[in-house]
């Protein structure tokens, strides 16, 4: 008896990745993420004259903290959109060997799909303040983690 072929996990017969090759890929496009924020940081700090001494007040003016806040996040999306809307690719992806695919089978997604995927992990950090935004977007980052699709 011959074995039979293998079954995809999905309906367009590609093989989904596997969680830990997900979280390796979204853990180096976070990475990627920090030093850009971090570069941005220096500079904003540095322009601005801010002193970021523990005894003081640290005050930000208007202008360096909506930089801090959308700056990181705009290119966050040139990144995440481009790469995934040109290639299927981020770098963390690339490093991973995953590419993210249209639902017509090979070609990376279309415009819409790309923003949507960076959307919707965005528009909680961006719209709810603080630390639950954060958390909210970070629990849809690694939603792959208990979800089998």
């Amino acid at each position: 008896m011959e074995p039979g072929p293998e079954k995809s996990d999905d309906v367009l017969g590609y093989d989904l990745a596997t969680p830990g090759a997900r979280f390796g890929a979204r853990s180096i496009d976070t990475l990627i993420g920090v030093a850009v924020y971090v570069v941005i940081f220096i500079v904003v700090v540095s322009v601005n004259d801010i002193n970021l001494d523990v005894d003081e007040d640290i005050v930000i003016p208007d202008g360096a903290a909506l930089t801090l806040r959308f700056l990181p996040v705009i290119l966050w999306g040139v990144y995440e959109v481009l790469l995934i809307r040109s290639r299927g690719q981020t770098i963390g992806k690339l490093v991973m060997k995953l590419k993210v695919i249209g639902t017509t089978g090979d070609d990376p997604p279309r415009w819409n799909a790309a923003i949507f995927r960076w959307g919707i992990l965005v528009l909680p950090m961006t719209l709810i303040p603080d630390l639950i935004g954060i958390a909210v977007s970070l629990i849809i980052g690694i939603w792959f983690l208990w979800d089998s699709t």
